[in-house]
């Protein structure tokens, strides 16, 4: 019964580390190739397990390490970033459900946005929540990657970019557009 309550334990603090992962990702370029790295990583792992066989689990988690260590190599910075947050005492169990939550959260995602905020300084927490906030009511439900700019040009106020969106809010951008009214009166 102890033993349950454990393993309960660990894939909840799998599935919270891979979700807060997955939300610090700034691009759904690194999301889509961490994805793709995955799946692959995973049918490493099963043939890994089936070659060993239902046996010994040690026995399958050593064949696991081997498989890793050989597909490190080929392995985006990304996906290695991911895989070196997992606790080292993970079992082949453990990375295989760590990979299947970062799937299910990729794949339930409709929508990938990736937006450039660009501040004068850098921005707390709180106001970037405030800030993307009012942006999600913009795009929808998408899943939203931040990059974040500090630019000390843009003087004060906030500039969002994406693909379809542009939110200019600068001081430099307001006192050019009332030089431009100025000039035309």
């Amino acid at each position: 019964m102890n033993n349950m309550g454990k393993e309960g334990n660990s894939t909840s603090s799998l599935k919270a580390y891979v979700q807060a992962y997955f939300s610090d990702l700034d691009h759904s370029k690194k999301a889509e190739k961490i994805h793709v790295e995955l799946n692959q990583l995973k049918e490493l792992v099963n043939i890994s397990v089936a070659q060993v066989g239902s046996g010994d689990p040690s026995q399958s988690d050593r064949a696991t390490q081997e498989s890793l260590q050989q597909a490190v190599k080929y392995l985006s910075k990304e996906t290695l970033e991911f895989l070196a947050g997992l606790d080292e005492k993970v079992t082949t169990e453990g990375i295989l459900t760590s990979i299947e939550e970062f799937n299910a959260i990729y794949e339930n995602k409709e929508k990938f946005v990736n937006v450039t905020l660009t501040s004068a300084v850098s921005l707390s927490e709180d106001q970037k929540l405030r800030i993307l906030k009012k942006f999600q009511t913009k795009v929808g439900e998408a899943t939203i990657f931040v990059k974040e700019k500090v630019d000390p040009d843009v003087v004060g106020g906030v500039r969002l970019e994406s693909e379809n969106h542009y939110f200019d809010n600068t001081i430099v951008t307001k006192l050019k557009e009332m030089k431009k009214h100025i000039i035309q009166d």
